[in-house]
């Protein structure tokens, strides 16, 4: 697994938990302590636990049904929902054998996003969220990350950029896709991401956090934010910053 992120140096004394990452997902520009899916000696990190099934140009793209507008989920989701946890909470107990101050796993089914039959689901927490993807190849648990206090509520803002992943395995073991992930107020009603690709990808909203994703390696240029009535609320960066 190949990340690129821009990430300030911190104690390596806290990279050890890179060891036991099967996965490595990682936002490319923290803006808080991430406990993050390392791979350089720079990240504070958590394991990951995915399951990588061998690609080849016989064995279909996994992505094959994604489209850019999510849809409602399906019913068969609470199995997948189910194997998400037990996934992470595998994971959660790795980390805590070397760190039991480990801050808590997210526990809170946040959303869960559809497109095709793709379905991603978002768990949140007082220190973090993580992540799962099901695909016709499997179910990955990666992405995501734990702050080491609690997160501050977004409160009368409208949009706050939680982190940019870039999933990107090695050759031959899977495919690559970003993913955004944001805070948003309750008067943003719908948000598209534009890539660098010319891709506008509808992003699934709900309680307070919006997520969208697409299949390859190019970057969020800009996420476009509208209300109720269909009028643009504004433009964001999906630049993630410290938080103020």
């Amino acid at each position: 697994m190949n990340i690129t992120p821009e990430i300030p140096q911190l104690d390596p004394s806290r990279v050890q938990v890179r060891k036991h990452a099967l996965l490595n997902a990682i936002e490319e520009k923290p803006r808080r302590r991430w406990w993050r899916i390392a791979v350089p000696a720079t990240v504070l990190a958590a394991a990951a636990v995915a399951t990588t099934v061998l690609w080849t140009p016989t064995n279909p793209s996994a992505y094959a049904s994604w489209t850019a507008e999510p849809r409602a989920p399906g019913p068969n989701t609470d199995g997948m929902i189910a194997t998400c946890r037990e996934k992470l909470a595998e994971r959660d107990q790795v980390n805590r054998r070397d760190f039991p101050n480990f801050p808590p796993m997210p526990t809170e089914l946040t959303l869960i996003d559809q497109r095709g039959d793709l379905t991603m689901v978002l768990f949140t927490g007082p220190y973090g969220n993580d992540s799962c993807l099901r695909s016709r190849k499997g179910i990955e648990a990666g992405g995501g990350g734990r702050n080491s206090t609690p997160i501050p509520a977004l409160g009368s803002k409208r949009f706050r950029m939680a982190s940019v992943e870039t999933l990107d395995p090695e050759p031959g073991y899977g495919e690559p896709r970003r993913t955004v992930l944001a805070e948003v107020g309750p008067d943003v009603a719908k948000a598209v991401v534009n890539t660098e690709d010319g891709k506008q990808v509808a992003a699934t909203l709900g309680n307070g956090w919006m997520i969208a994703w697409w299949p390859g390696r190019a970057g969020a240029v800009s996420i476009t934010l509208y209300g109720r009535g269909g009028e643009v609320l504004g433009t964001e960066s999906p630049e993630v910053k410290a938080i103020e």
